[in-house]
């Protein structure tokens, strides 16, 4: 399980930003192999973009992924950090997420940990 550590990553070099709020281990985790990653030329979690999905109600609810991510090869993915505890819950949300970004030619991507 992460660690329910928030904090600012202060140490960005491909961020558009000074620093980016990570919400737990996990996330800071992440940010340090992006900006590690030669394939990675911009990420940020300061992204705004909220994708409509429909609940199990049927009530129109939005999600907004983790990390907004641009690759040295003008590619651009969105990806979600969730414990595999979490993804039954979660795919209606990865549904909704796969058709937005295939519909803007961009990839989505969940990394399940533990």
């Amino acid at each position: 399980m992460p660690t329910s550590e928030h904090g600012e990553f202060d140490d960005t070099k491909k961020s558009p930003y000074s620093f980016e709020y990570y919400d737990s281990s996990w996330e800071l985790e992440l940010m340090e192999k992006l900006e590690k990653d030669d394939s990675v030329k911009k990420w940020t979690k300061n992204h705004g973009i909220i994708i409509p999905y429909w609940d199990e109600n049927t009530k129109l609810r939005g999600f907004k992924p983790d990390f907004l991510i641009e690759k040295e090869n003008g590619t651009k993915e969105l990806i979600e950090i969730k414990g595999r505890h979490l993804l039954p819950q979660f795919k209606k949300k990865m549904g909704a997420a796969q058709e937005w970004c295939k519909a803007r030619k961009m990839d989505f991507r969940t990394i399940s940990k533990y």
